[in-house]
């Protein structure tokens, strides 16, 4: 698997975000969390997003949270159709009830493992969806999850066709 790290743009097409806005608003009306993730392929320093993949996910509801859980089997099935597509994960994304940010279990159980790839968190079940406010974005360097800033996402991430 090719690491990430050269990738200077990551191009969204408009389709992938209302899918992906219509995935967390729906988990979000019955108040759980929900990941999606996108998978597409390296074309020089740009990965172009391709597909939205909602995994089979269980939500938790605890005292001190939310969160949601993909099993292995689930995470097998999806790497077989990475393989078979001759895509890769490039960016999960996941909403919070309230704001967004990159919590102890986001840092430490992410689905998107490649360095170089993205995290984006949704605040408010994504409400106001991915181009709303408070998105937060993280890209994966060696030493975990970096913060990226406003100007590197308008930068780095290009929504449209």
């Amino acid at each position: 698997m090719n690491t990430l790290e050269a990738i200077s743009r990551f191009v969204v097409p408009l389709t992938v975000v209302y899918a992906t806005d219509e995935q967390l608003r729906f988990a979000g009306r019955i108040h759980s969390e929900c990941f999606v993730l996108w998978s597409g392929v390296q074309e020089g320093d740009k990965f172009l997003v391709r597909n939205v993949h909602v995994p089979k996910q269980t939500a938790y509801r605890f005292p001190d949270g939310l969160c949601v859980r993909v099993e292995g089997d689930e995470l097998h099935r999806l790497n077989l159709w990475l393989y078979e597509h001759g895509e890769q994960l490039g960016v999960q994304v996941h909403s919070h009830p309230t704001e967004a940010y990159h919590s102890e279990t986001d840092d430490t159980y992410p689905i998107v493992t490649v360095r170089g790839g993205l995290s984006l968190v949704v605040p408010d079940f994504a409400r106001e969806g991915l181009l709303g406010g408070g998105v937060a974005s993280y890209r994966l360097g060696f030493s975990g999850w970096d913060e990226l800033s406003l100007d590197d996402v308008n930068r780095m991430i290009h929504f449209g066709e």
